[in-house]
């Protein structure tokens, strides 16, 4: 019977420190986060998509990509290419 309670209490455990984890990567867009606008990124708006200047991405990936590496933050896809659209229309 302890044994019982006790794993149940360890499932109860583990549940409420999941459920915990995944609330907290539905809190704020990484731009948000950092308080960056869009003029701070890198332009590439006179990149080729899917060219060896882009790495072989789209230009949301290679946007996403170099925000990544360089200041270890995950743009949303929707983020980034709200930040591209907004660099071609300049």
């Amino acid at each position: 019977m302890r044994k019982a309670v006790g794993i149940v209490l360890l499932m109860v455990v583990l549940s409420v420190m999941a459920i915990g984890v995944a609330v907290a990567d539905t809190a704020q867009p990484a731009a948000a986060q950092v308080g960056m606008a869009a003029g701070e990124y890198m332009d590439v708006s006179g990149i080729v998509p899917f060219s060896a200047e882009a790495n072989f991405m789209s230009l949301t990936g290679y946007l996403r990509w170099t925000v990544l590496t360089g200041q270890h933050v995950m743009l949303t896809r929707v983020e980034a290419q709200r930040i591209v659209t907004a660099q071609q229309t300049q």
